[in-house]
């Protein structure tokens, strides 16, 4: 995710601003010129391009990817990092992180790749606030969008690691117990992924995890039936795209929304034998995944509401 065209980059950005060609290349080219480069028909000098991204308030550095990146020993170390935050293991990411602090250079991209790894472990570790991890994070998509907030992120060229971060700001939103806004954030990065130019693969990856987030935040703002309807969808994305990594929260997202109906009155109490059932395909996926913490929580939550022992019957 992440790979334009200088032109692209130009074209989405202005219109993310809704500023006119005129206005952007008022002093600097002329309107047909703007007019080729945003097409793909001409590319831009290197004096043209920075005094335009200057205008749009961008730094010409963050049109580049962190893909671009030619020492293998460090993406692989960056693809460890976030591994081990995938699985919770934020004593090993944090060797890793202080591993990178050595090898990556001081260039925006590198700097918002420490802050928000740096953010992540500090806040899992307890050693900052659930207010100090928003604000960290969002001070670090500062450095790449600096219109954060103003703008719909919908129409903004993000890159795969602003995509992650801005999934990350989502979460932290969560914690604040600010559901709309992570819903907000959610949503519009979901929008700008359904967008052909996409790289595929990390789409799909993403767009799982989106699903998952979602609907774990409408059920906490009681959207019980919006929330079980988009675990639904994620199921079926995840059996799609053959991914099993996000189901276990996905199935338990649905068996948790389903009980708080159950409780309200507004679904028969058989339905906890479908819940059971999700249950146990939660359990099993997680341990084929690797999953141990999250195979520890359905347990424990399988033996408090359903009864002990009960994966054995």
């Amino acid at each position: 995710m992440g790979i334009y065209r200088l032109g692209d980059i130009i074209r989405m950005t202005r219109k993310s601003l809704s500023i006119t060609q005129e206005q952007l290349c008022d002093g600097i080219c002329s309107v047909e010129t703007l007019s080729r480069v945003e097409n793909g028909r001409q590319i831009p000098g290197k004096d043209v391009y920075e005094l335009l991204m200057e205008r749009l308030g961008r730094s010409r550095e963050r049109a580049y990817s962190m893909l671009s990146i030619s020492d293998y020993c460090i993406f692989e170390k960056m693809k460890l990092f976030s591994d081990y935050i995938e699985r919770y293991d934020y004593f090993r990411a944090e060797k890793v992180l202080n591993l990178l602090k050595r090898s990556l250079g001081d260039s925006i991209m590198d700097k918002q790749f420490l802050m928000r790894g740096e953010n992540i472990i500090n806040y899992r570790l307890n050693r900052i606030s659930a207010e100090e991890f928003l604000q960290g994070l969002e001070k670090s998509i500062l450095l790449t969008i600096p219109q954060y907030g103003k703008i719909s992120l919908s129409d903004w060229p993000l890159n795969y690691q602003e995509t992650v971060l801005l999934l990350n700001i989502s979460s932290a939103l969560a914690q604040n117990n600010r559901y709309d806004k992570a819903i907000a954030i959610l949503e519009e990065v979901s929008n700008f992924m359904r967008q052909s130019y996409v790289d595929e693969e990390q789409k799909i990856i993403l767009q799982a995890k989106i699903l998952s987030n979602l609907s774990k935040w409408y059920g906490l703002i009681k959207k019980h039936d919006k929330a079980i309807e988009i675990a639904m969808e994620g199921i079926n994305f995840c059996k799609k795209y053959n991914l099993g990594n996000v189901l276990p929260n996905l199935l338990y997202s649905i068996v948790w929304n389903k009980e708080q109906l159950i409780r309200m009155g507004k679904l028969p109490l058989e339905n906890k034998t479908e819940c059971f059932k999700y249950l146990r395909q939660a359990y099993y996926i997680a341990g084929v995944m690797q999953q141990k913490l999250i195979q520890q929580f359905l347990l424990d939550h399988i033996n408090k509401y359903y009864g002990s022992c009960k994966l054995l019957d």
